[in-house]
């Protein structure tokens, strides 16, 4: 007896292989049966519920592991966009920029430095530690599942702030206590944001000494890399050095070659440089977003001198003539110790997308260089007007990388799909944040056949199950997590665009979450079945 039977499906089991008729059956949010064939075979079974898919797939539920939806799962509607394109799980605290640890005394510091990445975080939730957090998490009505990682920058905000140097040995201390209760509170996993403030203070050595309470646990490094254009190699080389040190799987998030003068060429080697690693014994792999643009804070066009002190200090600079006229001489020029998108990409490629001030929001989606002409000024003091203006909480979309490079990168054997979503208080999103898995079905599936199906499926299912040590999630199996998403691939649609970004996907007619429906016919369904996911015991 089952409480529920999907029956007359064809099966995309999630481990790649390939697609075969069959039906599911679903007890106590369990998958109970997988039963091969059509529905002559089911003329004995019985379950309170059976519906009859009629030849459309039937997949896993899709695992997002890079969303910074660390805010946004205390806000009214959360889990909307995200169900309606089929995601059951989805993975927060990413880039080393969790929302967590954050004591009382640098709350507002950390939060305003991040809040062009996460949004505003309600007042009320408690961010002194991991755990803290998660208990909050767990007092929310969730539509779908969430886990986290614990971020290394906001461990390093946490303990001393966002000034430059070493930390003094009592800050060391500080930054490994975080981490151990972190870890053993059930982090999914340690994210590194090498680029962005206060962690490209770091040294490789340095991130060996405040990892090192990680060092063989087996827990997974998420790492946004140190560069992505001119120093992508080295910056590879790098994690990997650390990862092999402490002796832990890496996990290189986002993997794109950024600029022009980078493109084609320098995604090879970094795909070379990956596959040498793992021959050596580390286990390595990488995810990948399908879409040639990027988004961020806008300061992330800063060199590291320029971010010191976080907000306060960034506007002391901005607003010093001198300082300006400095940067100025930095930008126009390739970065030497620093990822350098203006030199990159050019302010053409760069918009600006949240704006929060009245004055400002007319140009909330237009790229630098275009407002600069409409202000009738360089484009360079435009930047740093908006960003003195707004309190440097500025997000951006850029335009980076290949259409070519995403390619290879989709194909490549060690990857899966993310959408690297950021949620940002109001402004004009990314169109990942809405179409990521949709997009990937509808263009590199159907249209391009870039991936079959199943290889699709595996990407967006058990690949990133696995990457997070999710062991009954990402595939259709005896056991597993009734989680599991039903379509018709001719019907999934996209158009959610740079201009357009909060349309919703379309095309699924069922999306389950621990065995309960949560969108039917591309309505959201009102039920609260998602679970916190945690390390240790999968879930709690």
């Amino acid at each position: 007896m089952f409480d529920l039977l999907i029956k007359n499906g064809v099966i995309v089991d999630g481990s790649g292989q390939r697609a075969f008729p069959g039906s599911v059956g679903i007890l106590n949010g369990k998958i109970t049966a997988v039963i091969p064939g059509n529905g002559d075979s089911l003329k004995e079974i019985r379950a309170e519920r059976v519906i009859d898919v009629k030849g459309k797939y039937v997949t896993p539920g899709f695992i997002d592991i890079h969303r910074h939806a660390d805010a946004a799962v205390f806000r009214d509607g959360f889990g909307e966009l995200e169900l309606r394109q089929g995601l059951t799980t989805i993975v927060n605290g990413n880039c080393g920029l969790s929302a967590v640890p954050c004591p009382k005394e640098r709350r507002q510091e950390i939060l305003g430095f991040l809040a062009p990445i996460v949004g505003n975080m309600p007042s009320g939730v408690s961010l002194h530690s991991y755990r803290a957090y998660i208990d909050a998490v767990k007092e929310q009505k969730l539509p779908l599942n969430v886990g986290m990682l614990i971020g290394n920058g906001t461990i390093r905000a946490a303990s001393a702030g966002y000034r430059c140097g070493n930390l003094t040995a009592g800050e060391l201390r500080q930054v490994h206590r975080y981490l151990e209760a972190a870890l053993a509170d059930g982090a999914l996993g340690v994210s590194l944001g090498i680029v962005y403030a206060p962690e490209y203070n770091y040294t490789a050595e340095d991130f060996k000494k405040v990892l090192e309470p990680m060092r063989g646990s087996g827990v997974q490094l998420f790492t946004h890399i140190r560069g992505e254009g001119d120093s992508l190699h080295a910056s590879l080389r790098e994690v990997a050095e650390i990862a092999r040190f402490l002796e832990v799987p890496l996990h290189v998030s986002h993997l794109k070659c950024v600029g022009q003068r980078n493109w084609g060429h320098g995604i090879a080697k970094a795909i070379e440089i990956m596959d040498e690693a793992r021959e050596s014994g580390l286990a390595v792999s990488c995810d990948v977003y399908p879409y040639t643009a990027g988004s961020t804070q806008l300061i992330q066009i800063l060199p590291p001198e320029y971010l010191e002190g976080g907000v306060p200090g960034i506007m002391r600079r901005l607003t010093d003539p001198k300082m300006r006229k400095k940067l100025t001489d930095i930008l126009q020029k390739p970065g030497v110790d620093f990822e350098n998108l203006v030199n990159l990409v050019g302010w053409e490629n760069i918009r600006m997308t949240t704006l929060n001030r009245e004055n400002n929001r007319e140009f909330s989606g237009k790229s630098v260089a275009e407002i600069a002409r409409l202000k009738d000024m360089d484009p360079y003091t435009c930047a740093y007007d908006m960003l003195v203006e707004e309190n440097c909480a500025i997000s951006m979309v850029d335009f980076i990388a290949s259409e070519d490079d995403v390619r290879k990168v989709l194909r490549y054997s060690y990857s899966n799909i993310i959408s690297d979503s950021v949620y940002p208080t109001g402004g004009l999103v990314h169109p990942r944040l809405y179409g990521t898995f949709p997009r990937v079905l509808e263009k590199y599936v159907k249209e391009e056949k870039v991936l079959d199906l199943e290889t699709a499926v595996r990407k967006m299912t058990s690949v990133p199950a696995a990457v997070c040590n999710l062991s009954s999630k990402g595939l259709i199996r005896e056991g597993m997590d009734a989680d599991l998403v039903v379509f018709d691939l001719d019907r999934i649609d996209t158009d959610a665009d740079y201009d357009r970004p909060e349309v919703l996907g379309e095309g699924f007619s069922y999306v389950f979450v621990n065995g309960e429906p949560a969108v039917v016919r591309d309505q959201i369904q009102k039920q609260w079945s998602g679970r916190v996911l945690l390390n240790g015991d999968g879930m709690r």
